[in-house]
């Protein structure tokens, strides 16, 4: 079998879907059959052996470099031709190509009002949907995901695939408190405690209520803790305008999310108190997963598929609203109980969360594409 990806993602930071991708290569790499090959298609050159992959896997760069729609679609179904099947990481695929495909689509937020502006309705949704009709097989991260494809895209169940996503093993509780203390002074500027939030931040997650619930339990409780955002501002929210207002502006840190690899991260989890994601809409969260496998108490929604991971494994409110978020917090900060309990509960989950069984449903969902066509 002959798999080609479309892996524009891989280039530059790699956040959540590039990180996806990255770990879906890495765990093929020792379960393919033999004379199984892999291509992965890039518009710059990529190391595959830096990722750890075998000969099995090749890399093919094609130029020049262009928009990723215009890339996806004019340029990649030239070399596609001796592929047996096509897998799309990111919500897309080339809606030209007569190879069989699959396309993975994380979330349907931008169905929910004022999640997205009007230009990104009309065109990503779009082909987002558009790419879903076109695939032979749809894998998605969670339950609740495939209700969402199945109703907003009006692709059938059977066509659809839920494949949970996992933690890296380097995601795993740390007993290093000389390692903790210099995370807490690195990313807060002194060995105080801190509440993490980590991704990319938006109105959908919720900042600015974060940010307002932290400075209630400032004004109630009197905590010690700093908050920090773990990720670039790509939502222009303003975060530092709220933070001015609420009064906490010297307790509130954000930095880009950037790390040289992304097992560093486990430290910045192990560091926190507790990890917060106060979503509004989100499909399944790698940082919702790494923080349990780190067995940091976490607080979250019990919304799609933040719930259907972490009710139960996690402290959970219905809805994001400001006084039951600060009441979560609250009880994780000034209950030892609590934050023991939610750290079990947590390491306990992690065992559902594998990057090793996600990559083997994914494969096996592209092999029964390929056998069939």
């Amino acid at each position: 079998m002959h798999v080609g990806v479309s892996a524009w993602r891989l280039q530059g930071p790699r956040l959540g879907i590039g990180r996806y991708i990255e770990y879906i290569l890495k765990y093929w790499s020792p379960i393919l059959d033999a004379g199984d090959r892999v291509t992965i298609f890039v518009p710059e050159p990529l190391d595959t052996h830096a990722l750890g992959l075998s000969d099995a896997f090749r890399t093919v760069v094609i130029r020049p470099t262009l928009t990723n729609a215009v890339w996806e679609n004019l340029l990649l179904p030239r070399h596609t031709g001796d592929i047996d099947v096509l897998f799309g990481p990111s919500y897309t695929l080339p809606l030209v190509t007569k190879t069989p495909s699959v396309v993975a689509i994380h979330s349907v937020d931008e169905a929910q009002a004022g999640v997205h502006s009007l230009w990104h309705r009309l065109t990503y949704s779009q082909k987002y949907k558009l790419s879903a009709r076109k695939a032979a097989h749809v894998v998605v991260n969670a339950t609740s995901t495939l209700e969402r494809v199945h109703e907003v895209y009006g692709i059938p169940r059977e066509r659809i695939t839920a494949i949970w996503l996992g933690a890296d093993p380097a995601f795993h509780p740390m007993d290093d408190p000389a390692l903790m203390t210099a995370t807490r002074v690195r990313l807060v500027g002194a060995d105080r405690p801190y509440i993490l939030f980590v991704g990319g931040m938006s109105r959908r997650r919720n900042v600015p209520m974060l940010i307002e619930a932290f400075s209630l339990l400032k004004r109630r409780h009197g905590i010690p803790h700093a908050l920090l955002f773990f990720g670039a501002n790509r939502g222009n929210v303003p975060f530092r305008e709220v933070a001015e207002r609420c009064g906490v502006s010297n307790d509130v840190f954000q930095t880009d999310g950037i790390v040289a690899q992304h097992r560093k991260l486990a430290a910045v989890y192990n560091a926190a108190d507790v990890f917060v994601l106060p979503s509004e809409s989100e499909g399944f969260s790698l940082t919702l997963a790494e923080a349990l496998s780190c067995g940091t108490p976490v607080v979250t929604v019990n919304r799609a598929a933040l719930g259907e991971v972490a009710y139960g494994y996690a402290l959970t409110i219905d809805a994001p609203e400001l006084e039951p978020l600060a009441d979560a917090i609250g009880e994780v900060l000034l209950d030892r109980a609590t934050s023991l309990r939610l750290r079990a509960k947590g390491i306990e989950r992690a065992r559902d969360l594998r990057w090793d069984v996600t990559a083997r449903r994914t494969l096996d969902v592209i092999k029964t594409v390929a056998a069939r066509s």
